[in-house]
């Protein structure tokens, strides 16, 4: 048989790890040929980029704007990459301004594609979803809630639950523990990004942030740097507290396991403090511009994935700070909140473990796998 041909785009360092886990899987099932755009993981896996995702690494509607020129080249190469390699389909992840009129292109080329984590249409832009279920062959959603979402608005049929593939590295990193801090020690674990931008936003509040609860507690500070990150930019914005700091790179699970408390920017990593059940403060800071007009459109009550699935009662799980509420003072009130208050910080973690119920059982990025296959097989073999 000849091989599968695909485009596959995936724009966020999380999108790169989602790519991988789902490359890994395909190739256990069919010969494989990749080309699009990716970061590091993909690469090492074979696909052949014609962009590293970090030419396209911005938070915000008003920092995107710097990148549009940029992403309508690359929207124009790889439709043409595409056409010109005849590929059978598209799987498009996350990155919806830039991979919703990629996605128009190709289906005007007459390529298929597949959404795989869908973007937030619950919570802004809902018109997206009639677009992202007219355009795609299969919509693949991450958490319980995206598919409800869905099917309350009779747009389910194209839409598959497949789960979250952090459950698979949860599993995996959580069969060991890690190493307990020293005796009297409080592990706190900062995981301020993946981005250069969000490192500069955040890592300087939670570096003042440390430096107060220290005055109280005796800590163990842990940083998580993203391989996107470079060790540079953490001294830079570090300082000379870095030394005194534990940097880790690569499997970390089990230590959020073992923290006391987490320092972490919104998004994905929200989750991994959820699946490590680890209480967190979660902290946000964009451009003016962009905050002021996302609290116009955005429509849930909580902005962490984290509280999303384990707030269902509309009560945070965790705290957030976004914007001039993310303060070194506020940020270091909260956390201590968590190291004062066992009672808390037990009820918080309770909460978080009924919350990743909504993230699925292991095997995500196999019935991923099984799914795009479905979706891009040809019509007439699925007579």
């Amino acid at each position: 048989m000849k091989p599968l041909k695909l485009l596959l785009v995936a724009g966020e360092v999380s999108g790169d790890q989602h790519a991988a886990a789902l490359l890994d899987a395909l190739r256990s099932r069919v010969e494989l040929a990749v080309l699009g755009l990716g970061g590091d993981l993909c690469a090492a896996r074979g696909m052949r980029l014609l962009a590293h995702q970090k030419d396209l690494a911005v938070v915000g509607l008003v920092e995107a704007l710097s990148k549009v020129r940029l992403a309508r080249r690359l929207i124009h190469r790889l439709v043409d990459e595409a056409v010109a390699q005849r590929v059978d389909g598209a799987v498009l992840i996350d990155s919806p301004d830039f991979n919703l009129p990629l996605a128009r292109r190709l289906a005007r080329a007459g390529i298929r594609v597949v959404f795989y984590v869908s973007p937030q249409v619950w919570a802004w832009r809902s018109g997206r979803a009639r677009t992202l279920t007219s355009i795609g062959e299969a919509v693949l959603v991450l958490f319980a809630f995206e598919k409800r979402w869905y099917e309350e608005r009779g747009l389910g049929s194209r839409v598959t639950w497949v789960g979250h593939p952090l459950v698979d590295e949860a599993e995996k990193e959580l069969r060991e523990t890690a190493p307990p801090p020293p005796d009297g020690t409080r592990r706190l674990v900062l995981m301020p990004g993946s981005r250069s931008g969000e490192i500069r936003r955040h890592l300087p509040v939670m570096r003042q942030a440390v430096e107060l609860l220290a005055r109280a507690h005796r800590l163990e500070v842990v940083l998580i740097r993203a391989a996107s990150v470079s060790e540079p930019l953490l001294d830079e914005l570090a300082g000379p507290l870095l030394s005194q700091w534990r940097v880790v790179t690569g499997p970390h699970l089990a230590l959020l396991a073992s923290a006391d408390v987490l320092l972490v920017a919104s998004g994905t990593a929200t989750v991994e403090g959820l699946l490590a059940r680890v209480p967190m403060v979660v902290v946000y800071k964009v451009n003016a511009l962009t905050f002021f007009l996302g609290k116009q459109l955005i429509k849930v009550p909580h902005v962490a994935m984290a509280n999303l699935v384990s707030g269902a009662d509309g009560v945070r799980t965790v705290p957030e700070l976004l914007q001039r509420e993310a303060t070194p003072e506020r940020v270091a009130a909260a956390a201590a909140a968590f190291l004062e208050d066992p009672v808390l910080a037990l009820r918080t973690r309770e909460r978080l473990g009924r919350g990743a119920a909504d993230l699925g059982q292991p095997g995500a990025a196999e019935r991923t796998a099984d799914a795009v296959l479905k979706a891009l097989a040809p019509k007439s073999s699925l007579s």
